[in-house]
């Protein structure tokens, strides 16, 4: 299987020395990209617990260059899905300080769907280990410009 398609820009910072200059340009004209985001506002849908936390993670998400005008909802699904399995996870320990196995069960499957979805969501913003690991800086970016908040969210590097 062929490695995954990376962008122009990432086979520049690497040395790519497989395309010639005119095969990179032709293939960054075709790249098609997101307009960057200035400062986006959560959803109307959010509670206004959740608005507050995507206010505090789009700034940093939009710094980072995963986040888009485009991508207000993912974050969105991102906030809700981490919010249900919150929820899924307390109903499954009362089930199961109850010694509830049914109740148990139900809760399990239910806190592991949500898990998942939350997983997907946040991997495709890069808020899982992984998915920042695969995260290259866009360009103009130094490593070390980070600010508290990506500290505190993201831990120190």
């Amino acid at each position: 299987m062929p490695p995954k398609r990376q962008p122009v820009a990432s086979l520049r910072a690497k040395g790519s020395r497989h395309y010639t200059k005119a095969q990179l340009e032709e293939r960054e004209a075709r790249e098609i990209k997101a307009p960057p985001a200035g400062e986006l506002e959560p959803p109307s849908y959010l509670p206004a617990s959740l608005a507050k936390k995507f206010r505090e993670l789009a700034p940093v998400l939009i710094r980072m260059g995963v986040l888009t005008s485009l991508d207000a909802d993912g974050l969105a699904r991102y906030l809700l899905a981490e919010q249900n399995y919150l929820r899924a996870t307390n109903r499954l320990t009362s089930a199961m300080n109850a010694g509830n196995t049914d109740e148990s069960q139900k809760w399990a499957a239910i806190q592991d769907r949500f898990f998942r979805q939350c997983r997907a969501a946040g991997s495709d913003l890069g808020l899982t280990v992984s998915s920042r690991c695969s995260l290259e800086l866009p360009p103009g970016s130094a490593a070390g410009e980070g600010s508290g908040e990506e500290a505190e969210l993201f831990g120190d590097e």
